[in-house]
């Protein structure tokens, strides 16, 4: 199950000054989210993570939103959550505090992360919700997303991260009010994905479905991100699409994929195969479907001649997936590439890797 959002909805005309902030701080269109968006991951990608550099994460199942903090005209801090449609909630308990201020009184003023809420379900089934921070776009006014990664890394840590834990560490009472905690995502680098697989993703107390794999030295692109690799399993590869219910007078309605081109235009794609039992059950619920974004799965054996699954509603999207990442996933699920052979590719990942900072070594 997808998170909430934390926090309440802002005014519109508040809304868009903010959206208007943000866009130009980034230089980026203010009516778009401004966050990056991973590629699939194919089989040429085994040959890219040979021949440059990559961090490697677990591709946490939570729900994607940017964290935007700033000091308003009245001194007073302010923390917004950005969420894929672009929308802003203000959340008046959450506050960043600047690096090197140990009385925790100044904050953060124009400052941008990444990342994602997901909810860690303990031991004892209480559920602890985080915040795991991977990316940093601007810090105190200044756009970094043409720095490298590991630069980004680094300032999302220390000047972010490791403050805001420091704040909480000394005022432990603050943690009662917080809607979430926040840390900065584990990162290994790419030949570590075995330990990853093997070790990490066991013991995670949240869902996660796959690896991100991120350049070391590229930039921040907002949009379709060509050095973010997202791998699944190829039986967990999904699609978001708009559901459009096709009447057949009495009968079960046709179940349509519409794939996103871009603005307000839709194309047909394929059908969706949904069970009879599935069928009834959404009916007696009257549950909404027409017009709802979905997110799919590709499988032969659910309901043939159909190949595309209901896994479930992404109502916290505006659009399906753009048709042409639509075509880099079905690509994806073509390929196949499974966990094994990931990890097969490991040693030479390592021995490519090893070579590459040898020769720089050598002439620096």
């Amino acid at each position: 199950m997808i998170p909430d959002i934390p926090g309440r909805p802002v005014e519109t005309e508040l809304e868009q000054e903010l959206r208007q902030e943000v866009g130009n701080l980034l230089n980026a269109n203010a009516k778009r989210f401004p966050g990056a968006q991973p590629i699939s991951f194919g089989l040429e990608h085994m040959h890219v993570l040979e021949s440059e550099d990559y961090f490697v994460c677990e591709k946490s199942d939570g729900v994607r939103c940017l964290i935007y903090m700033r000091v308003n005209s009245k001194k007073i801090p302010e923390t917004y959550l950005i969420d894929r449609k672009n929308k802003y909630n203000i959340v008046r308990e959450l506050t960043f505090p600047i690096p090197d201020d140990k009385s925790f009184k100044k904050f953060h003023h124009q400052t941008i992360i990444d990342g994602e809420i997901i909810h860690d379900k303990e031991d004892d089934g209480k559920i602890t919700p985080r915040f795991l921070a991977f990316d940093l776009l601007a810090i105190a006014g200044i756009s970094v997303i043409e720095k490298p990664f590991t630069k980004r890394l680094g300032y999302l840590r220390d000047h972010v991260c490791g403050p805001f834990n420091a704040m909480i560490k000394k005022n432990p009472d603050l943690a009662k009010f917080l809607p979430f905690t926040v840390e900065a995502k584990k990162m290994e680098l790419s030949y570590g994905l075995e330990m990853i697989i093997k070790q990490e993703m066991p013991r995670l107390k949240h869902e996660s479905d796959g690896l991100i794999f991120t350049a070391v030295n590229a930039g921040y692109h907002i949009g379709t991100c060509s050095t973010m690799l997202k791998w699944k399993p190829p039986n967990e590869n999904s699609i978001d699409f708009k559901l459009v219910v096709e009447s057949q007078g009495k009968g079960k309605p046709n179940f349509n994929l519409h794939v996103w081109k871009g603005g307000r235009e839709y194309d047909y794609f394929a059908q969706l195969g949904l069970t009879d039992d599935e069928w009834i059950r959404f009916r007696n619920n009257r549950t909404k479907l027409d017009g709802r974004i979905v997110e799919v799965t590709y499988d032969l054996n659910h309901c043939p001649p159909y190949k595309w699954k209901f896994f479930r509603f992404r109502d916290d999207k505006l659009h399906g997936n753009h048709i042409s990442v639509v075509d880099k996933i079905v690509k994806s699920i073509d390929d196949g590439v499974e966990s094994e052979a990931l990890i097969e590719h490991c040693p030479a990942i390592r021995s490519a890797w090893k070579a590459r900072h040898e020769r720089a070594n050598k002439y620096n």
